[in-house]
């Protein structure tokens, strides 16, 4: 059994999404009116939002549902009735709330998670594609006193909530079933990869599709593809942790399938990498040629005066005056490999790139006002800073790293 929690906008849609077409039976409610539609209980929790907005005026509530999935395997939810997915959502509620009294780092403490005044519901998703049927919980973070549910470390409450029932009932445990999962796809992937003889992306999304797998394709406005996901069922595995040395990342892959057929000496019959064309225009970061998408980036973050390579830049406000920040391809590659944005959509992916680059070339006061226009903060520390003979690589991946953290939505706790 897994379980996985992302605080959400749309309580309205993700109700809609469980429910429609008659694919989901609501199997438990807390401090709703009884007898309501999902969407009837969708909107008493609005309700509680608005009566409380003033009190978040400063600082609004962006995000307040919490979506919880939670998927025992087929095996072990075999011949469960409702009343058995009901129960085994409230044992699972209770260790969330269990879990959260353990989490943080030491010496800190975090606020407990308390679901006695929160608006709930439970769902039982029959899922069409792979058949597994699952548990959809919607928590409105607000509760019944106007109380805001912290979502610190809310992922990790949710996988100790897991791993406490796995162990009580004998089950899987989840570190285990991602491990397992991860080999599976990547040995489809490696399988799709040898059998085809001619690369192309699209062939390949095809056929990986055919084996039962769904594959999310990450791109930008202009149809530049950044990446790609493949699901499992309800669970998601980035291209960045498939293969070995990621080399089943989109700006890999064709490198990959070279190496499956260099033996054989095949001629590569497309020219279709999955990449898109990236145009030199101002927008931020952006490739400014497209030399470098099938995985051949120079190796070197300067620009020497005899040699031509791609570079990407970043625009940004210096003082009211519009700057260009120009890095090597293959810095931006390394930036793009390393950042983790807080969620999939292109725009978070783009404010954390952008935030790096500025951090890599030294823009401390622009990379934060970055990070505070989407909703981050803070600065990167009075002992920031590049090490002596630190590698322009390892600088990259560090930058990365902190611009993750400098562009995570801030949340203010009233103690």
């Amino acid at each position: 059994m897994v379980a996985e929690c992302t605080p959400i906008e749309h309580g309205a849609r993700m109700t809609e999404y469980c429910t429609r077409h008659n694919r989901a039976d609501i199997v438990y409610t807390k401090n709703l009116s009884e007898g309501l539609p999902p969407l009837g209980m969708w909107n008493e929790m609005q309700v509680i939002q608005m009566k409380y907005a003033p009190k978040f005026r400063k600082k609004p509530v962006d995000k307040p549902i919490f979506r919880i999935e939670v998927s025992p395997s087929l095996e072990e939810s075999k011949g469960w009735t409702s009343e058995d997915w009901r129960r085994y959502a409230i044992r699972f509620l209770d260790e969330l709330v269990k879990a959260s009294q353990k989490s943080g780092k030491k010496g800190k403490k975090v606020p407990a998670i308390d679901l006695s005044r929160a608006q709930i519901f439970a769902c039982v998703h029959h899922d069409s594609k792979s058949g597994i049927p699952h548990l959809h919980i919607l928590i409105n973070r607000i509760d019944l006193d106007g109380n805001l549910m912290t979502n610190r470390f809310i992922g990790n409450r949710c996988t100790m909530a897991a791993h406490t029932i796995n162990v009580e009932e004998g089950w899987e445990l989840p570190e285990d079933i991602h491990k397992a999962n991860v080999k599976e796809i990547t040995d489809a992937c490696y399988k799709v990869l040898s059998e085809m003889q001619a690369y192309s992306w699209n062939d390949y999304v095809d056929r990986i599709k055919a084996l039962g797998y769904d594959v999310k394709v990450q791109e930008d406005k202009d149809g530049v593809k950044h990446g790609y996901t493949i699901m499992k069922g309800n669970s998601r595995y980035k291209s960045s942790i498939l293969g070995v040395g990621r080399d089943l990342m989109l700006k890999n892959l064709r490198g990959t399938w070279l190496k499956f057929h260099k033996a054989n000496q095949v001629t590569v019959g497309s020219t279709d990498t999955g990449m898109g064309m990236a145009k030199p225009v101002s927008k931020p970061v952006v490739p400014e040629q497209s030399a470098n998408v099938q995985g051949e980036s120079s190796q070197s973050s300067t620009q020497s005066s005899g040699t031509k390579e791609t570079r990407a830049y970043v625009l940004w406000d210096n003082n009211g005056k519009e700057q260009k920040t120009y890095v090597s391809d293959h810095i931006y590659n390394v930036i793009k490999d390393a950042v983790e944005p807080v969620n999939d959509s292109t725009e978070a992916l783009e404010n954390c790139i952008k935030t790096a680059i500025l951090l890599f070339a030294g823009y401390v006061d622009g990379a934060t006002r970055i990070a505070e226009s989407c909703g981050g903060g803070g600065s990167p520390g009075s002992g920031w800073g590049r090490d002596k003979n630190e590698k322009d690589d390892d600088w990259a991946r560090r930058c990365a790293k902190k611009a993750s953290w400098l562009c995570k939505p801030v949340v203010k706790l009233k103690r």
